[in-house]
């Protein structure tokens, strides 16, 4: 079971990637200004029906991400299987945002032309608020998470927190300082990536490691 739920983990990661991918990756790559702006110039110019299975993919990618998320209820203690299931929700919540946000994302380049921009900024100012509602749901999920396997209540050494997508984010920084090319794929998927990194590294140590 536990295993199953890894690899749909993985493979709602990578296909949550190539939407990424699919929705704006431009071989020009962009210029990371904070804003999202470099993205929609992007996608203005990409075909419609590119645009609409890049965006089509996030729901589908969303609801294997809410199967993946099971596994920590499963590589969790059982006298703290409440904090496991209530970090398992939170994460659900939360990916269930990101897998809409995902699909609006279509909407930047359907809208992107700069005749419907007045209509397109209503759209952003929407995507603001849907942003950090997923990382504030999703956000505190893994932190409770790297909580569990910090406190060594999970089958996981200690070390493993160091992997899970909380800490692993904190070297996004470094990932938009990226040559021209590999930027465009490692920062503009970085927040896919990351989960990329750390199932592998689960399905690695429970199948390679915790047998011995």
């Amino acid at each position: 079971m536990l295993n199953i739920t890894l690899i749909v983990g993985l493979l709602g990661s990578i296909l949550m990637f190539l939407g990424d991918m699919i929705l704006y990756y431009d071989k020009n790559d962009y210029v990371n200004d904070g804003t999202i702006d470099p993205i929609v110039n992007i996608m203005k110019n990409l075909p419609f029906r590119r645009v609409m299975i890049g965006g089509l993919i996030g729901p589908i990618a969303a609801f294997l991400y809410c199967i993946r998320f099971y596994h920590i209820v499963l590589i969790t203690d059982n006298s703290y299987r409440i904090h496991a299931i209530f970090s398992f929700l939170l994460c659900c919540l939360g990916i269930i945002i990101g897998g809409t946000y995902h699909s609006h994302c279509a909407y930047l380049g359907l809208l992107g032309k700069e005749k419907q921009r007045k209509d397109l900024n209503i759209v952003i100012n929407y995507f603001k608020k849907m942003a950090i509602l997923l990382f504030i749901f999703i956000g505190f999920g893994l932190i409770v998470l790297a909580i569990l396997i910090i406190l060594n209540k999970t089958i996981l050494p200690i070390w493993m927190v160091l992997l899970t997508p909380p800490f692993f984010m904190l070297l996004r920084p470094l990932a938009c300082k990226l040559p021209k090319g590999i930027h465009m794929i490692v920062c503009g998927g970085f927040s896919n990536i990351v989960f990329i990194v750390y199932y592998i590294a689960i399905i690695v140590f429970i199948n390679l490691v915790l047998p011995y």
